[in-house]
């Protein structure tokens, strides 16, 4: 049903990893891996899937950054495991042919904005394999017919984290509510994290705290955290604790919905609020990652009993 894109980058691996764990990632959401490095942090996460015998799909093409791919034994036998899906970025019908060197049961292509082959008639590989399309792709979306799953960037990124200080509060996405009437089999969006892909991190002036929750009618709305000391880039520790003091106040107020928005994340969060802990901004990243892949699979089980 949800298929949240992820890079493969550190962070994002680690919450797929601990969310698998602890058993909080529900049969609803099927992660799709763009790596950018045959890291053991990605291997960990292959192995682990495999052995919870948890769906991922994991691009086979990968186009955000160079890749070398692994080159061993062990990641040649995950490839060929049944919750093993290969993805394939497509620009022709030719590269339709390139999923034949899979056997594996599932099998993904992305068709991306820039994508403008012609759909395939009655080609039976096309038929039954997942396709992953960019919402920009309006000819695919109209006219691609069996496992269409829809891809929208539903985070607003702003140019600065302070920036997120005039809209606090936004929309995030229904797709989840509505995917099913559009006839669609799963909808698709790169988390908290948004399609821009950067490298490496940099030392921010405002530190931005980005948490999803859903509203009395299930939409799926987004807050923005941000600390308010922001003159120069010093003191992100301190600058974090401003951003989770506001969190805490949020989910501490009378007309917080526990049931649909309580989450283990957002307990991390609180505790390092009040420990006064900063662990750096790529566990703020991890942690707003799973509390959205946790709350979103709670709502999906409960409405679709997936």
């Amino acid at each position: 049903m949800y298929f949240p894109y992820l890079r493969g980058k550190q962070f994002e691996l680690i919450a797929l990893r601990e969310l698998l764990a602890q058993n909080l990632l529900t049969e609803a959401i099927i992660p799709v891996i763009e790596p950018v490095k045959a890291s053991s942090t990605l291997l960990s996460v292959l192995v682990q899937f495999q052995e919870k015998n948890h769906p991922i799909a994991v691009i086979q093409n990968p186009r955000v950054a160079p890749y070398t791919p692994f080159d061993n034994e062990v990641v040649t036998q995950l490839k060929q495991s049944d919750c093993f899906i290969p993805a394939l970025f497509i620009n022709q019908a030719d590269d339709l042919a390139q999923l034949g060197q899979f056997s594996n049961t599932q099998k993904m292509v992305i068709v991306t904005p820039g994508t403008r082959m012609s759909i395939p008639d009655n080609d039976s590989q096309w038929d039954d394999v997942l396709k992953l399309i960019a919402v920009e792709n309006f000819h695919f979306l109209r006219r691609a017919r069996g496992n269409v799953i829809e891809l929208e960037d539903s985070f607003n990124k702003a140019q600065r984290n302070a920036d997120y200080l005039d809209v606090d509060d936004e929309l995030f996405s229904d797709n989840q509510r509505y995917f099913r009437d559009d006839g669609l089999s799963g909808f698709s969006d790169y988390s908290v994290v948004g399609k821009e892909y950067t490298a490496s991190g940099f030392a921010p002036m405002a530190v931005a705290i980005h948490v999803v929750y859903f509203d009395g009618e299930n939409s799926l709305r987004i807050k923005h955290f941000v600390s308010d000391s922001n003159q120069d880039i010093s003191d992100p520790a301190g600058k974090a604790g401003e951003a989770l003091e506001k969190l805490v106040k949020w989910v501490q107020a009378p007309d917080f919905d526990h049931d649909k928005n309580d989450s283990q994340a957002l307990a991390s969060f609180i505790q390092m609020a009040g420990n006064g802990q900063y662990s750096g901004l790529g566990i703020i990243k991890k942690l707003s990652i799973q509390h959205h892949l946790e709350i979103m699979g709670r709502y999906l089980t409960e409405r679709y009993g997936a």
